[in-house]
């Protein structure tokens, strides 16, 4: 069956009843996921107009949003395909290939920087831990080659997805085909996840529980405690040797926690721990984010009126006929 048979009141009448229930769930099942994607952009627009706008240094705990600079903290990576310097990268390698009159691009490969990056603005800087992000960034390359790997840097002339890229790589037959998505230092970021600070709790802790576990820890090696508390000899450790423990380990957490506070404070923006709110990452203006989720939207509330219409259309013709 064409899809112009569809269209075709007869023709849906005369459909054996697999095919006809085969279509008929298919425009079902095209609408309803339509109608859904539709509104989970809708609601990522909506959050990223609405959200209100915090600083690294004052930002409250849970679902934050945050704009700054991408800015790096130690060394910077290397993009495993082109060797570029960045802060965080992933890329693509597909396949071009043809089977019979069809062709297609056919992913071989795919992979994702999972090292943390750094998040600046006026205030402090912040650590953005990529795991579960959706991340666009504004560096995107493309260039072809003929092996999986490319090999050497790409030119500038092949950092393009014009037609005469793709028409070179089909008169020449098979080929491969790079994408790259970079963010790199300096680059504008949008970030809307979770927001947590100290998240190891170090600088919580009173001096007590820190105490507390690092009596823990020594407990572990019970043979080197006896060496170095047990002043009799007698193979045990006493009331007083035990207190003699405590202090020790009292000092310790006091050392621990005026060296943590003479440091930084540690921001981090990760993956928002409720499935239903999303992690964006994006080197795009709010304002152009907000605008092309808006449009994919509306894209899909149109797939879901032409899939609802569809399906419709044959449940009528059914009947009638």
């Amino acid at each position: 069956m064409t899809i112009n048979s569809l269209f075709c009141a007869e023709c849906v009448a005369n459909l054996s009843t697999g095919k006809f229930a085969l279509w008929l769930t298919l425009a079902i099942a095209v609408s309803l996921f339509s109608l859904w994607k539709s509104y989970h952009l809708l609601k990522r627009a909506r959050l990223v107009e609405d959200m209100p706008t915090s600083k690294i240094r004052s930002a409250s705990q849970g679902y934050t949003e945050l704009i700054g600079v991408a800015t790096r903290q130690g060394h910077p990576q290397l993009a495993p395909l082109s060797s570029t310097l960045c802060l965080w990268w992933r890329y693509t390698i597909e396949k071009y290939q043809r089977t019979g009159r069809s062709s297609r691009w056919s992913t071989v490969e795919k992979r994702a920087s999972s090292r943390p990056f750094y998040l600046q603005d006026t205030t402090g800087i912040c650590r953005v831990d990529p795991a579960g992000g959706d991340i666009s960034t504004r560096h995107r390359q493309v260039w072809y080659g003929n092996t999986r790997r490319p090999i050497g840097i790409p030119k500038p002339a092949q950092l393009n997805n014009g037609f005469f890229s793709l028409n070179r790589v089909i008169s020449f037959g098979s080929r491969y085909r790079y994408t790259e998505y970079l963010i790199m230092e300096g680059d504008p970021l949008y970030t809307l996840g979770h927001f947590t600070t100290d998240s190891t709790g170090q600088r919580t802790l009173s001096a007590d529980q820190l105490a507390g576990d690092i009596l823990r820890n020594w407990k572990t090696d019970f043979p080197a405690l006896l060496t170095k508390f047990d002043h009799n000899r007698d193979g045990e450790l006493d009331l007083r040797e035990w207190q003699l423990v405590r202090e020790a380990a009292l000092g310790k957490a006091r050392e621990q926690q005026a060296a943590v506070a003479g440091a930084p404070p540690d921001h981090l923006l990760s993956q928002p721990e409720h499935s239903g709110l999303p992690f964006i990452v994006s080197s795009a203006e709010q304002t152009h984010l907000s605008r092309g989720f808006r449009r994919g939207a509306l894209a899909y509330a149109a797939g879901f009126l032409l899939a609802g219409t569809l399906a419709t259309w044959l449940m009528t013709s059914r009947l009638i006929g």
